[in-house]
């Protein structure tokens, strides 16, 4: 804490410049729960409480942990403070910081150490003043010698505003050319509990952190009436408010929210979900969980506004922002035909450079996927499926509790044809944030090619009902157990949803469920696409589709289905 009297005060504003300069820092702005890390243990140390700066009261006071809290068992901290000291030191490093003061965070310890700037503002030459009243000498330097200085600072000023007017241009080569949008804000509201028996426990808290562990979302709490502050707009410009109560319904609990857009308060969406009675924690964070997976979608009204940019001011020449970054990213999955990839990938390059770990992770999961194309028995694209689990290894890296980032190691070891991996990636994934629901369509797909259908059918079960229009890859698990269970008419309407995410299994299955049928439409329409793939010509169909389904019965089905379509064995078995 800076000493009392006139210097400590000195050295006090000093501190507090130098964390707004940090706030204000875009690679902290994007994260707010590092910087409310930040200015959390800065504000406690300049207030001398120093002592109290521990673990535990960071869990609970600025990760909305539970007072049952573990320091030992639930690492975020730990994670968390490795990251702000990386940003930290970065800042520090950069030369950008203006303060006197620097701020760091020793290791081994939470509490702040407020450092002076070496070079910094104390030590950097005057800058040159305007001239004051006739008569007196420009501040910075006196005579001619000041007069130069002046007047070079002058013209250099004119001929800058020269430019912005002839050349308006000029900011698009440097910078974005226009507004990009930014990371929506939820305010989330104490839900009105009008059970009046205490059979509902407070939701808000825990949907806070919910919503938080989205790498696209960010959410704070609102109170009992939440009211957008000057603090909200400097962080976005698309601010939510969720609001809702809890009653009781035909089962249960009813939880009913509704989805306010600020400033207009116009009603977005609504939603309702149905919890068992009990007032305990696996109940509250079911609920949550619930609730989350279907705000935190990509695909819903939150990232409305990123969406129609995409589809309109985006399709303009420049680099996406993280944010924009991570939604086209989404889009290309979502929508192939109508997002650039080369555009994505230069965007989460210039994240990577920043030490952005989901724009790493995208990186990875766009080097491994050119890969997988291009094949992993050859050379080019086994050199690049390595360096996509390179890649997304150092995501993880930087960032090891970001559910996104262990599902993008899993997806990339599923290309690389470790299925097993791939299968322990996900599961890490969907324990750190269980709401994302792409997450858990490829964690259901690949518990199916394992052959885990339970598991794989529970899920692909809850992704559906909670999807009112889902995209084409949340059909896979449904066809390829209507197909394993010998249902081949639903396996055909299901398959032909799969046949767009999944082109090649997809036609695989559809020839298959075409021939067990003898349906000739079916098998004339997609046998071309099946005979058409380099991956099957190279290796066979059967030997590549072993690569990644290790379930026999599925097996079975295929090949049985594909042999009654006519293919001749030797096309089925070997390279053709």
């Amino acid at each position: 804490m800076p000493d009392g009297g006139e210097s400590g005060r000195e050295e006090e504003e000093a501190v507090r410049a130098a964390l707004a300069e940090l706030t204000a820092w875009e690679p902290l702005r994007r994260s707010p729960q590092l910087s409310a890390f930040l200015t959390y243990v800065v504000v406690a140390a300049l207030r001398g409480e120093g002592e109290s700066i521990k673990a535990y009261s960071i869990a609970v006071d600025v990760f909305g942990r539970g007072e049952d809290f573990d320091p030992q068992t639930d690492p975020i901290v730990r994670v968390q403070a490795q990251r702000l000291r990386r940003l930290l030191e970065r800042f520090n490093a950069s030369g950008l910081g203006q303060s006197s003061m620097q701020i760091a965070i020793p290791r081994g310890r939470y509490v702040p150490q407020f450092l002076p700037r070496q070079g910094g503002a104390d030590a950097a030459p005057p800058i040159p003043a305007p001239a004051g009243p006739e008569g007196t000498e420009p501040a910075g330097g006196s005579g001619r010698a000041g007069k130069a200085l002046w007047a070079a600072g002058t013209l250099a000023l004119l001929l800058l505003l020269v430019a912005l007017w002839y050349w308006p241009e000029l900011g698009q080569r440097t910078g974005h050319a226009h507004d990009q949008p930014r990371m929506p804000l939820v305010i989330v509201e104490e839900f009105e509990n009008h059970t009046a028996d205490g059979q509902a426990m407070p939701l808000a808290v825990e949907l806070v952190t919910d919503l938080n562990l989205f790498p696209d979302l960010m959410a704070r709490y609102g109170g009992a009436q939440a009211a957008v502050t000057q603090a909200d707009m400097d962080k976005s410009d698309a601010i939510f408010i969720l609001s809702g109560v809890v009653r009781h319904g035909p089962e249960g609990l009813l939880y009913s929210a509704i989805l306010r857009q600020m400033p207009q308060a116009a009603v977005l969406a609504s939603y309702e979900i149905a919890a068992p009675l009990g007032a305990d924690n696996a109940q509250l964070q079911a609920t949550s969980a619930q609730l989350a997976m279907r705000l935190g979608n990509s695909r819903g009204p939150l990232h409305e506004t990123v969406r129609a940019w995409l589809d309109g001011a985006g399709a303009e020449d420049g680099v996406f922002e993280p944010y924009p970054c991570m939604a086209a990213y989404n889009l290309l999955r979502w929508r192939q035909a109508l997002i650039d990839p080369v555009r994505v990938e230069a965007c989460a390059r210039q994240g990577m450079g920043e030490e952005d770990s989901e724009s790493t992770a995208i990186v990875a999961l766009l080097t491994a996927d050119r890969g997988w194309r291009l094949g992993a028995d050859l050379d080019e694209g086994a050199a690049l499926l390595e360096e996509g689990q390179r890649l997304a290894d150092l995501a993880i890296d930087f960032e090891p509790i970001s559910a996104f980032n262990w599902a993008a190691r899993g997806y990339v070891a599923f290309l690389a044809g470790e299925v097993g991996s791939a299968r322990d990636f996900y599961n890490t994934a969907m324990q750190l944030n269980p709401a994302m629901i792409d997450v858990m369509a490829d964690y259901a797909y690949i518990n199916a090619l394992l052959g885990d259908w339970p598991l794989a059918q529970s899920l692909a079960t809850r992704i559906l009902e909670a999807e009112a229009d889902p995209p084409d890859f949340y059909h896979t698990v449904p066809t390829l157990e209507a197909l394993r269970r010998g249902d081949y008419a639903r396996a055909i309407a299901q398959g032909q949803f799969m046949v767009r995410s999944l082109p090649e299994l997809g036609a695989a299955v559809m020839v298959a469920a075409g021939g067990a049928l003898r349906d000739a439409n079916v098998v004339n329409a997609y046998m071309p696409r099946l005979l058409a793939s380099e991956r099957y010509r190279r290796l066979g169909i059967l030997p590549a589709l072993r690569q990644r389904i290790a379930d026999s019965e599925l097996m079975r089905r295929i090949s049985s289905g594909i042999l009654s379509a006519g293919m001749p064995l030797d096309r089925l078995t070997d390279p053709f």
